[in-house]
């Protein structure tokens, strides 16, 4: 084991070459905001500027299956948690226009421009797992400074 970790260790010391710079390193920017993108259940988004979002929870799921007829379109309720360098919270945001479908958090906005899947028939579960929201997000307002 030590004659192993020794050769390793030589073997990075060879390579290091003899201008003493050191090796480059790609950095990826994190993904800008003014985008869409789609996010799953229990996931993290993580944005330019070190903003944050993640898909937390289905609050309410009550949306009309694509092959039914219902008397209202339902809604499906989805909570999004927000981390920012200036804190955290939570934002509520809807699939039925008629309630809200953005939100405001911090100096940033973020809208649900829809959630995947439908439900197949009126009353049955879908699996929390199962579902993508596709959000776009924006800065909202420059913070002071």
């Amino acid at each position: 084991m030590r004659a192993a970790l020794s050769f390793v260790l030589l073997t990075l010391v060879a390579c290091g070459g003899s201008d003493n710079r050191p090796a480059p390193v790609n950095f990826q920017e994190p993904p800008p905001l003014w985008n869409e993108y789609t996010v799953d259940y229990l996931t993290t988004l993580n944005l330019a500027e070190s903003v944050s979002l993640e898909f937390t929870m289905v609050e309410e799921d009550t949306r009309c299956p694509p092959t039914t007829q219902c008397v209202s379109p339902g809604n499906a309720r989805i909570l999004l948690t927000y981390f920012t360098p200036r804190g955290t919270g939570t934002v509520e945001l809807n699939t039925n226009t008629a309630l809200p479908i953005s939100a405001l958090f911090d100096y940033y906005g973020v809208e649900l421009r829809n959630l995947d899947p439908l439900p197949a028939v009126v009353g049955t579960p879908i699996a929390p797992s199962s579902y993508r929201a596709r959000l776009f997000v924006v800065k909202a307002a420059t913070p002071p400074g």
